[in-house]
This record gives structure tokens, sequence and C-alpha cells, in this order.
């Protein structure tokens, strides 16, 4: 892979939104019934490594641009013995702090292990990659550990990436002729930009909080539950059954419950705007083989109170919306602006780092990430080598203003949900009634009915 590699906007933005108190990190915890190896993990980390470049690389200025250079030293593995109970839905990941990568690799490795069990917290920067990307190298470790950690050691069975691709990230399969075919489209876009800067969304911290400057020793800050498998089963008929995506039922679901949140704590106002924040995978058939990078966008959608009176009606208009966005791909809207930004000195730094509220939630759907892992599975729960995954906790990054992330997933055929909040505005408890009002609406598409909304 030639190095240096100049940073595309993306990436900048995501480096230049960084905030003392709010850094652009996000986490995975991944929990493990048995001890894990060190050595066999340590050589997959290794191993895995070599396959992602940039998350063994670090940010350098070269004149008037940022690029990526590979780090001397790779991310070691912090290890740590503790009390890890069965069962710990609630238990706190370790605390942490920012990544400054012009010092070091955009991640953090560390384990925490006990007699019988063992997590493993990976922290990304998100310069260095997307929610997609952090789970191809995840997918990577965890079948080098199988291979590895094995009585007879083999070589393990990767999918063959290509670090060349590297080169066409922040060009999202446009060519200039496809781009000049989509300006006709991206124009509903840009009307989407002048809401998005007209419109104020509301806080879901109280409006006399300040926003913190300082880190808090508490952070991360996550609550995370699951449905049962029926329950899951469920959720994806529901969807099937009123001609939605389960996306569009999980997204109507949380405007719901944040209506139902702010009615017990905030008195909302009909004229509030509340904004949802949606990372859209744009990825085509061309980045198969791609490293751990940032291929993705962010869309923005806007509801008012009254809107959410009829969640038939919520539920359509977000079904339309969502149709629309994926129709003229509309999720290209904010990085064309990023790429239109840096053609201006200081432009993606002022587009970063204004003190504005951009969304009052973030909503990350990543799917089925672990679903074609060729390893083995017990009870549907992933066995890699001798351990056995139990658990796994989600956190996208949180902004300022925007107290809460909610990532949702599917595993072992049950829909998992993790609230990474703001520790310095919100505390556990209401996270978890924020969380419990989530799967409460959730599971009103189970039973077709809502006890505070009208629902399909």
């Amino acid at each position: 892979m030639p190095f240096p590699l100049p940073l595309v906007p993306f990436e900048q933005y995501m480096l230049l939104d960084e905030r003392p108190a709010y850094p652009m990190n996000f986490f995975a915890r991944l929990r493990f019934e048995g001890v894990l190896q060190r050595d066999a993990l340590e050589r997959a980390v290794a191993l895995c490594l070599g396959r992602h470049p940039l998350l063994a690389s670090h940010v350098q200025r070269r004149g008037w641009r940022l690029v990526w250079r590979p780090s001397r030293e790779r991310p070691a593995i912090k290890w740590g013995n503790g009390r890890l109970a069965n069962g710990r839905a609630e238990a706190a990941l370790p605390t942490a702090t920012p990544i400054d990568l012009s010092r070091e690799t955009g991640l953090r490795i560390r384990v925490v292990v006990d007699a019988e069990r063992s997590d493993l917290v990976l922290q990304f920067h998100h310069a260095c990659c997307d929610g997609v990307g952090a789970f191809r190298f995840i997918n990577d470790l965890l079948v080098s550990y199988d291979a590895l950690s094995s009585d007879l050691p083999r070589e393990p069975r990767l999918h063959r990436l290509n670090p060349q691709r590297l080169r066409n990230r922040g060009k999202f399969g446009m060519t200039p002729r496809k781009l000049l075919r989509a300006a006709p489209q991206q124009l509903v876009g840009l009307l989407g930009v002048m809401q998005f800067l007209m419109r104020k969304p509301v806080s879901l911290a109280a409006p006399t909080d300040p926003v913190p400057e300082e880190l808090s020793v508490m952070y991360p800050g996550a609550v995370t539950a699951a449905l049962e498998v029926e329950e899951s089963d469920a959720v994806r008929e529901a969807a099937v059954r009123n001609g939605v995506t389960t996306n569009d039922l999980l997204v109507r679901d949380l405007f719901l419950a944040l209506q139902t949140w702010r009615e017990r704590n905030r008195s909302p106002e009909e004229s509030d705007w509340v904004r949802l924040a949606i990372p859209i995978n744009l990825r085509t058939a061309a980045d198969r083989r791609l490293p751990a990078a940032n291929i993705t966008s962010m869309v923005f959608l806007d509801r008012q109170p009254p809107e959410m009176a009829d969640g038939a009606a919520l539920l359509q208009s977000v079904h339309d919306e969502m149709g629309l966005i994926k129709r003229l791909r509309l999720g290209l809207t904010f990085v064309l602006s990023l790429k239109a930004a840096a053609l201006i000195p200081g432009g993606i730094r002022r587009m970063a780092q204004t003190n504005s509220s951009r969304a009052t939630c973030v909503l990350t759907n990543l799917g089925s990430p672990l679903a074609k892992l060729p390893l083995a599975r017990d009870d549907g729960r992933l066995v890699a080598g001798d351990v056995t995954l139990t658990g796994m906790d989600l956190l996208a990054p949180i902004r300022p203003h925007t107290a809460a992330a909610v990532a949702v997933w599917c595993d072992a055929g049950r829909l998992h949900v993790t609230l990474h909040y703001d520790v310095s505005l919100l505390d556990v408890e209401t996270a978890r009634e924020l969380l419990g009002d989530y799967l409460a609406q959730i599971r009103c598409n189970i039973a077709r009915r809502s006890p505070i909304h009208s629902a399909v």
C-alpha cells in the first residue's frame, strides 16, 4: 500500500470534529465464556492489522495536507484481571481516554479476564473506519483467533483483501459521468441541507445543562438490552406485514420512544424538531475486498410532536423518506458537501466545529455483522477456538448537544440494542428509562398495540 495516503474529506471531518469532551471514538465490547489465550490473541491482532493498514497508521501533516503514515508501533493489547459476573448486561465498560491520531494509531485493545470469562474491548477512532469497516477487522480477528488458538494452530482462512482499493475511498463509486447524472437528484438533497440549517433540533439534555468542556472520568456510559429470538422474529414479521423494512420500524419506534421520554422528562413543545442522525453505508460491489475504512455518510430525519401522534402515519412517512433517500442516493449529499467544503481553505473545519445542535439522537443499524463468519455455533452463539461469544455492546459516538446514540444489530437470531449516553448530561437511570421506552415501543409491533401512541 503506497503511503503517505492523503485523508479524504470525510476522514478530515471525523478528525476535526474532535472535542475534548467528545472524542470521535466508537467502541465494540465482545463478551466471551472462556478465557482468551494471550499468545493466540496477540498473534491474531498482529496478523489482522497487516490486513487493515489504516488501523495501524497515524496522521501527520505534510505541507498543507493531512496524510496517513504507517506507525512504527502497533497497537498494544492491555491485559487486566477483573470479576466478570455472569449475565452482565449492565456491566460498565472500562473507562477510556481519547485517541490522539497524531501520536498513536486509531485502535486500542483492552482485555479483561477472570477464571471463566473474558471481555475484549476495541476502541476505534472514526477517522480510520466506520462500523462496517470495524467489523471487517473484528471478523478477521475472530477467524484468526479460532485458527491460532487450536491445539494444532493453522493458517487462518481469510477473504483476500486489496489494500490498493484504499486509494478509491472517498469516491463512493462515482465517476465524473455518474456525478453529472446524479446532479438533478442531488437538488433534492440540497433542499434537505437547507432544512438542516434552518431547523434547530432539541437536545435530550435539560435546557439549563451546559455542554461539558472536559471528558468525564465515567466515559463511556452505556446501557444495553436484547429481545428474545421469538420477539425478534415477530418484529421482522411486523415489518413484512406492513410493507416496510425492519429499519423503518426501528426508526419510527425511536421517534416515538424519544417523544415518550421527553413527555415524561422535558415538557416538549409542538414546535420542537426531533432529529435522528442515521449513518448510511455507501459501499458498492467493488468494495468487497476493501480493508477497514470509512465508506459512509449521514442522513437526517426531522419530525415534530404532532407528526408522532399517529404511529401508522409516522411509519409510512419514514418508509417514504427512507425510500426516497435510497432511490435518489441522497446519502451522497453529505459527503459531496464535504468535498465542496474542502475546496475552500478551512471549509471542513468550519463545518465540523459549529457549536449548534445537530441531532437529538443517533441511530445506527449494523444488521447482522457476524452472520457470515465461517465459525462453529453453539445454540446460535459463535464459537472461536476455546471461547464462546455470549454478548456484544456497540457504542456509536456522541456529539455536543446529542446526548444519546443508539446502535442496533442482530446476532444469534436476537435483536440487540445499546444506548451510548452522555454521562455529563444524563445519568444511568434516565438512560435506562430511554432504552426501556425504546424496547417497549419495539415490542408494540409484536402485540400490534401501543399503550401511548397509536401504532400499526
